[in-house]
């Protein structure tokens, strides 16, 4: 079986070193879904693909978050993220493989994977196994790439260059592009209680190789449910041909 691919660049550690460490330097819809979250020094958050530890660093700066618990399985930015946040829990290794001894049976009230979930060849593995470290209540929040077109999951066709210096050459990522409707499938087949969504269009990254000429770039919160059975709940604020896309039934 195929596993995410452990990059040894040192891009990443120099990279987030420095950048998404501070709140004006995460996106927009990054910012919208976690000022709705409403974070606070009693939870507990799990970052998957944490980089250098950034999300932390905000989200105690931000919200008084002090439980946060880092997954990367680059060695260099995870060590980076040990050195910038000592309080933090961070571990170097594959989630997927992590989950099953050092996190195993561990549940948080909030789940993060920003650009991770698209930057990896184990893109549904990955969902249902972050999904399932929420606890009941509790929110995943992801970030994803989509298009009204087929989507596109092929690292062959779909990638991106791991260099922040713009150039087209090292380690390369699975640039995951998803059908909005496909996804909006596999959220619902979680059965969450909430789906709160916050995109907007762009253009793919300058070290992108792919198909399209521009994606929307969402983020969203997932609330899992306690013991309710009520109808799934919908807040998108996506673009319009994206969300008729969706074909919600209310």
């Amino acid at each position: 079986m195929n596993k995410n691919i452990a990059y040894q660049t040192d891009q990443l550690a120099r990279y987030f070193t420095n950048h998404r460490v501070s709140w004006p330097q995460f996106y927009e819809s990054e910012r919208n879904i976690i000022n709705q979250l409403a974070l606070g020094a009693n939870d507990s958050i799990l970052d998957i693909g944490c980089g250098c530890g950034g999300l932390g660093l905000v989200l105690r700066d931000e919200c008084a978050v002090q439980k946060y618990t880092g997954v990367e399985i680059n060695s260099l930015a995870a060590e980076k993220a040990k050195n910038l946040n000592p309080k933090a829990s961070i571990f170097c290794g594959d989630f997927l493989d992590l989950r099953e001894n050092i996190l195993r049976d561990t549940y948080f009230n909030v789940v993060f994977s920003l650009s991770c979930f698209d930057w990896n060849i184990k893109f549904s593995d990955m969902l249902a196994a972050a999904w399932d470290h929420v606890q009941p209540g509790g929110n995943l929040v992801a970030t994803f790439r989509l298009t009204t077109d087929a989507g596109c999951d092929d690292m062959k066709q779909s990638y991106q260059y791991i260099n922040f210096d713009g150039k087209m050459e090292g380690e390369c990522a699975s640039y995951v592009v998803l059908n909005g409707a496909e996804l909006m499938h596999k959220i619902i087949g979680l059965n969450p209680t909430k789906i709160v969504g916050f995109g907007y269009y762009g253009q793919p990254s300058a070290t992108a190789v792919t198909p399209y000429e521009k994606l929307c770039f969402c983020a969203f919160s997932i609330r899992k449910r306690n013991d309710d059975h009520d109808p799934i709940q919908f807040d998108l604020n996506l673009p319009e041909n994206i969300y008729a896309s969706l074909e919600l039934v209310h």
